[in-house]
Formats: structure tokens, C-alpha cells, sequence
């Protein structure tokens, strides 16, 4: 579209209007930054003197019914002006909770609900949000709406995740009631709720929480759920811990390979990692001992696994596993080891004992010197209460300062 400005009169016209619009254009941006500057210094001649340059902005109204609510303590007036600021902007969740807060200290209940509601409706997923509507319905007893929020805080602020589980416990001591309706479907979760549980020694609850977790069918790391199965094992639950395991075996192919038909020793060749933890090899690392697998030294297989003593007296190797046993019930153990320059009045041995009463079931000869692979076996019955055996590598006694170097392989528990 084309302007004819050929006349005096319109090019008058045009220059003005283009004038008056840069004015207005100015005087708006002046505005803005003056009530910027205004708002900025946060008292309040200087707030209420923001929101009369820019009626229209629900951000002064917003800073001005703070400003009244928690610092001038006009509880009227704050919610007045935070009224008016959610009016300007219905979907600032931040400005519903404080018009809440207002509302809660005017004493005005259906109108602190209604506001929360319209934080939830504005933010449906802000976990600030639920975690006060929650308490808030907490108050009026309303158990089941706090869950389902405290869920949303669980779902979406991992920071929160503990907090809110031991809310939801103090609140309903029923882990069912929680796993159905405030713990997300998740693992992280799960296992949060599972340490929390086994930290109050609540083992029956401990137990539904890792039902619910095997019922999920989620991909989780093993190693997530050793602490649980060390809970258990700590409880001489051992029926309760050999249950974790086999779980975990139906869930992993690879934990599977773990295990040889016949020998209750798991990775008995000592060819797998050694997950530390759960029924496999544990290890501890130390400086009086180096533990390490050696894939130019072994009995079968590919590699064993060599400890080597640095000198000082140990009484532990650092090397162990956990097996399930019946009571009253004959057992043949048997492991191949090799030893070399071996200086100690009291060489490495394995042992096989009782986990919970420490009763030793086998004690191998100690290797002196140097030797090459020998087999060390015997045949022993488990004790009417022995659900559980430990196999480590041990020094008895312990008092001798050791050096040298000592190799294990093949491993083997069979019933007879």
C-alpha cells in the first residue's frame, strides 16, 4: 500500500503520528524500566509505586502481596493484591501457593484449597507445589489425596525422594497402602523405600517392598539389591536372603552362568567378576594383602585368583563367600591352592565355618614355602542351626607377620 505524501498537510500528519508513536513507544519502555528499578528495591512505597506505573503486570502485584503477606504482615491487603496478580496470570503456580498462604493465615480453609488446587491445575507436576498441597490435605486427614501428591514428589524431585517416603510411613506404617498409592512403579524408588525399611528393622514391610519389586519386572542393577540381601543375612534370615538370590537369577541370564550343577559354591572356578556382594565372591581391599585374578596361574579354567601377603600380620585374607546349607547334613569341601616364597610361621589356610556362630567346619593344612597346585578337601556335617556357611581364606593363628604369594581355584561344595 502506497501513502501519498505530495501535500503539506499529510506529510504533517504522517510526521506527527510517527512522533506521537516513538513517544508512546519511550514513554512505555521509560515505564517498564522505572517500575523495574522500582520493584528492584523491594519496599514498599517503591512497589506500590511499580504497580501504579504498570497496572496490567500481575509480576508487581505479585512482589507487592509478598511484600504485605510476610514482611508488613497485612494479611488483607496481601491477599487483595495476590488476588488481583493471579487474575492477571491464572497459570503462575508460585503466586496460587502464596495467595494459599494468605488464605491460611486469614483462616479461610475452602479458599486455601481452592488456591492450591489451582497451583496443582497450573503445575500439575511442580514438586514445591504438591509437597505443601499435601501437607495441607494432610491436616484435614485426607490420607489418600496427600499419597497421590507425595507421589508427585517422589516422581519428580529426587532430592525429595526420602523425605517423602518417610512422610508416607509415619502417615500410614503399611507398605502395601504406600506401594499401591504413593510409591512411584519404579526401582529407584523401590529401593529407596526398601533402605528406609530395613534402617527401622521393619522386616516384614522390607519384605512386601521387594515383592512389589520383582512384580514391576523393571531392569535394575544386582548390585541395587545386595544391602537388602546383607539386611537379611544380618537378621540370620537366610531362607528370606536365598529367596533375593534366587530372584535375582531369574531376572539375569548372566547371574545365571554364575553357577555349576551340583557345587552350592557360586563361580566356584573363580572365572566370572566377582560381583562382591549377594552369593558370589566378596573382597575386601587392604594394603596388607593385594588380591588380584591371574590368568597365568590356574588349576582349571582360565585364571585363579593370587593374594599376595605384603608382611604385615593379617588374620583375614579378605576373601569370602556365603553359601546356604541344610542342618544336619553331610558336605564335602574341596579347593585346589598354590603357593610361593611363602615366609610366615603360619601360612594362609581356607576355612569353612558357621556365618552366625562362627563353629569352624573346616580348616585346611597351611601352605609354606613354595608348593605347586594341591588338592585340599574333607568331609564335615552341618550342626542342627547351621543354615549358612562362610568359605574364606583365613590364618590360624594370625599373630605371624606374612610375605608372599597364594593362589586358589576351583572351588567346590557338594552334598553327599
Amino acid at each position: 500500500m502506497q501513502v501519498n505524501l505530495n501535500s503539506s498537510p499529510r506529510r504533517f500528519i504522517f510526521v506527527l503520528s510517527c512522533v506521537i508513536t516513538v513517544a508512546l513507544y519511550l514513554a512505555a519502555i521509560g515505564g517498564h524500566y522505572l517500575a523495574v528499578r522500582l520493584a528492584a528495591q523491594s519496599e514498599l512505597p517503591t512497589l506500590e509505586r511499580a504497580v501504579s506505573l504498570e497496572p496490567w503486570s500481575g509480576e508487581w502485584r505479585w512482589q507487592l502481596g509478598r511484600y504485605l503477606l510476610f514482611v508488613a504482615q497485612d494479611q488483607k491487603r496481601a491477599v487483595s493484591s495476590l488476588a488481583k496478580a493471579v487474575a492477571l496470570n491464572p497459570h503462575a503456580a508460585r503466586v496460587w501457593m502464596d495467595l494459599a498462604v494468605g488464605y491460611e493465615v486469614s483462616g479461610d480453609t475452602e479458599r486455601q484449597r481452592l488456591a492450591l488446587d489451582s497451583a496443582l491445575h497450573a503445575e500439575p507436576t511442580a514438586p514445591n507445589v504438591a509437597w505443601q498441597a499435601a501437607n495441607f490435605y494432610l491436616v484435614r486427614n485426607d490420607v489418600p489425596r496427600a499419597l497421590s501428591l507425595l507421589q508427585v514428589v517422589m516422581k519428580n524431585d529426587p532430592e525429595q525422594l526420602n523425605s517423602a517416603l518417610i512422610l508416607c510411613w509415619r502417615i500410614t506404617h503399611n507398605a502395601t497402602v504406600m506401594l499401591r498409592q504413593a510409591v512411584p512403579a519404579d526401582p529407584l524408588p523401590y529401593f529407596a523405600f526398601l533402605k528406609l525399611l530395613t534402617e527401622k528393622g521393619e522386616t516384614g514391610p522390607a519384605e512386601v517392598v521387594w515383592g512389589g519389586l520383582m512384580r514391576l519386572g523393571q531392569p535394575f542393577p544386582v548390585s541395587e539389591a545386595f544391602p537388602y540381601f546383607d539386611y537379611l543375612v544380618g537378621k540370620h534370615e537366610t531362607g528370606a536372603a536365598v529367596e533375593v538370590w534366587k530372584d535375582l537369577m531369574m531376572r539375569n541370564n548372566e547371574l545365571q552362568s554364575y553357577t555349576d550343577p551340583g557345587n552350592l559354591i557360586v563361580n566356584g572356578g573363580l572365572e566370572k567378576n566377582f560381583l562382591n556382594g549377594g552369593l558370589d565372591w566378596r573382597y575386601l581391599v587392604t594394603d596388607a594383602v593385594q588380591l588380584s585374578v591371574d590368568s597365568s596361574e590356574f588349576h582349571g579354567g582360565n585364571q585363579s585368583l593370587r593374594l599376595a601377603f605384603e608382611g604385615p600380620a593379617v588374620s583375614d585374607g579378605g576373601f569370602f563367600e556365603y553359601v546356604p546349607v541344610l542342618p544336619n547334613t553331610n558336605y564335602r569341601f574341596s579347593a585346589y591352592t598354590k603357593a610361593e616364597d611363602i615366609e610366615s610361621a603360619s601360612g594362609p589356610r581356607l576355612a569353612v565355618l558357621d556365618a552366625y556362630s562362627g563353629q569352624t567346619y573346616v580348616l585346611t593344612d597351611d601352605s609354606q614355602g613354595t608348593s605347586a597346585w594341591r588338592q585340599q578337601s574333607s568331609d564335615f556335617q552341618t550342626g542342627p542351626e547351621t543354615s549358612l556357611l562362610v568359605v574364606k581364606v583365613s590364618r590360624v593363628p594370625s599373630y605371624s607377620l606374612i610375605k608372599g604369594k597364594f593362589w586358589i581355584d576351583d572351588v567346590s561344595l557338594v552334598q553327599l
